[in-house]
């Protein structure tokens, strides 16, 4: 700040030691800094003091503290309306940004979901922006392609009647067996009860072991079929809780080949996702505390293969698609709404409105060996197809068991008691070294190359079956120190038969005793 000219200083007398003008002046000029810097009407308790001391009027020393004070206001209102500047050009600027990004989403978002990456990828260069954000806001800024809420249709829907609509809108557009169009249909209508009576999750996995078999266009048919459908492609974890809490949709993601393998913090939401009231805690920047994001939705993933976790896995009801043969016939899917999809809507949402409260409280009966996770997948879809009646209960059960069986990979624990099982079938007691030549007889047993190098060991063997709490104990004692036959009698195997092994009549475990 500019110093005032000696002149506005007048002095009352002459201090008592000299002191040239110029030092003169800087003393003046500092202690009104002082007093200027004091708590608002504060400084004329201290200035007549310092007025006497300096050796200068009151007067002088006061128009001095309100001309700083006056600078130093005019000062901070220009900075103030310099910042308003700045904002008003910066939200222009994003404004700006924002719209030729709409622009931009909008142009991806009518590609193929196979380009849709590579632009967005490309986008975010040009914007100077992380990939991954780009991605995360192309996500969450796609519109549903149906509205949120249909008209309930004005009559009372038959359920079997709806769920052979159903079937037969899908049978016109791509090929599936038998199972999985079962199982495809049950889950369609659970989407619509879901949010107000499940309990736990299932995800409907859609998997093809090659490209080109009508993955794709069955996800896109479900998407004009389920409520608040909302497609994503290479979702991150962030988007995804962050939309589910907001929208609570049915969340559709294809070409999930890779996804899990990418994104870990997804595999740790999914999971999550599988159980209502299981939140996602995340602090948010800017707002302080932790928000809890409630992840509970439909979820259809769509995948050429199964490459997801094991625990991931378990949450699946998972239908295989497969090319169709020449004589099949279907109808080409336009990827377009139209009557038939929004009647069909009108008649799922009436169905979920009186039937909702029912279905949640069944207690469906559960096929041999569905306990834990894979009863509570199919809960909702037992109760479903119990409530259409007909051939759909028996309909039900056979696609569950088959499906759960084809895809269902058992723990290599699990794999060690099956091939014991026959090992035991008429035998007391097996030493271990011959249990180890038994398991490794088989060329094209696991056994013969464990863990892709030599033949399984008796340690190896040891360790598996510790897992069950099986132990090895000696079989034939000697009177050799340096001699101890060990093995494992039939009796020690019971209860892990009975409790690991799947009730298959194919295996015969009522022969173990």
């Amino acid at each position: 700040m500019t110093l005032p000219p000696p002149e506005a200083y007048r002095q009352v007398g002459f201090p008592k030691a000299e002191v040239p003008p110029e030092e003169f002046v800087r003393r003046q000029h500092a202690e009104a800094e002082r007093l200027a810097r004091l708590a608002p009407g504060e400084y004329p308790l201290w200035i007549e003091g310092s007025a006497a001391q300096l050796g200068v009027s009151r007067a002088t020393l006061e128009a001095a503290v309100k001309a700083i004070i006056a600078q130093r206001e005019k000062d901070e209102r220009e900075r103030k309306a310099e910042a308003e500047r700045e904002r008003r050009r910066a939200e222009k600027a994003t404004a700006a940004k924002r719209k030729n990004k709409e622009r931009a989403f909008k142009v991806v978002d009518a590609l193929p979901e196979a380009e849709q990456e590579k632009r967005l990828d490309e986008l975010a260069r040009s914007l100077d922006e992380d990939p991954a954000t780009v991605r995360e806001e192309f996500a969450t800024s796609s519109s549903p392609p149906v509205e949120s809420k249909p008209e309930p249709w004005p009559e009372t829907v038959d359920s079997a009647k709806l769920l052979a609509e159903l079937a037969q809108q899908l049978r016109r557009y791509v090929v599936i067996r038998e199972e999985g169009m079962s199982a495809t249909v049950l889950f369609t209508a659970m989407c619509w009860i879901h949010n107000a009576v499940a309990t736990h999750s299932p995800i409907l996995g859609v998997t093809s072991s090659d490209p080109d078999s009508g993955k794709s266009t069955l996800l896109a048919i479900l998407e004009l079929l389920v409520p608040k459908p909302f497609r994503g492609a290479e979702l991150t974890g962030a988007a995804t809780f962050r939309t589910i809490d907001r929208e609570h949709p049915t969340m559709i993601v294809d070409e999930a080949d890779h996804l899990f393998q990418r994104n870990k913090d997804l595999v740790d939401i999914i999971n999550a996702s599988w159980t209502r009231g299981t939140p996602i805690p995340r602090t948010l920047p800017g707002q302080g505390g932790i928000h809890r994001f409630d992840i509970f939705c439909p979820k259809i993933i769509g995948m050429v293969g199964m490459k997801v976790p094991a625990t991931t896995a378990t949450r699946f009801i998972t239908i295989k698609m497969v090319p169709r043969l020449p004589e099949e016939t279907i109808e080409d899917f336009a990827f377009a709404d139209n009557p038939e999809f929004v009647e069909l809507r009108r008649k799922l949402a009436r169905w979920a409105a009186d039937n909702a409260v029912a279905l949640g409280d069944a207690k469906p009966e559960q096929p041999p060996g569905f306990h834990n996770r894979l009863a509570a997948n199919w809960r909702l879809l037992f109760a479903i197809a119990d409530l259409a009646g007909g051939a759909w209960a028996k309909r039900a059960r056979q696609a569950a068991i088959k499906l759960s069986q084809q895809h269902a990979e058992p723990s290599q624990g699990r794999r060690l008691l099956t091939a014991l099982l026959e090992i035991y079938m008429n035998r007391a007691e097996v030493p271990s070294a011959e249990i180890v030549q038994l398991l490794a007889a088989d060329p094209d047993a696991e056994w013969c190359e464990y863990r892709g190098r030599t033949p399984i060991t008796q340690r190896q063997l040891a360790v598996l079956l510790k897992e069950y709490e099986i132990y090895p104990v000696v079989l034939h004692p000697t009177k050799r120190l340096d001699l101890s036959r060990h093995g494992y009698r039939r009796a020690q195997f019971k209860d892990a038969f009975a409790r690991f092994l799947p009730a298959d009549p194919n295996i015969r475990t009522s022969g173990v005793k």
